[in-house]
């Protein structure tokens, strides 16, 4: 690894919600980062997405879509 305390990350898909989207992440224990949860607010609603660390020693570091989770609380009347 390096000096620096950061590093640059694309994300990869899969949609236009963070798919290539180049953000900076920081080193943990000296290693890049296995998971990536990043939380998206669209149309009222909040969504949190997960992408793994991807193939590759040049930056941006790829990381690749796993899956996305709906955290908006449901608005249930009683």
């Amino acid at each position: 690894m390096t000096d620096e305390r950061t590093y640059k990350a694309e994300l990869i898909g899969p949609t236009t919600v963070g798919n290539a989207e180049v953000i900076e992440l920081p080193y943990v224990n000296g290693a890049y980062q296995d998971l990536v949860e990043l939380t998206f607010e669209a149309g009222g609603a909040t969504s949190v997405r997960t992408w793994a660390l991807g193939e590759g020693t040049v930056e941006p570091i790829p990381y690749n879509f796993v899956g996305e989770v709906d955290a908006t609380p449901p608005n249930v009347e009683n």
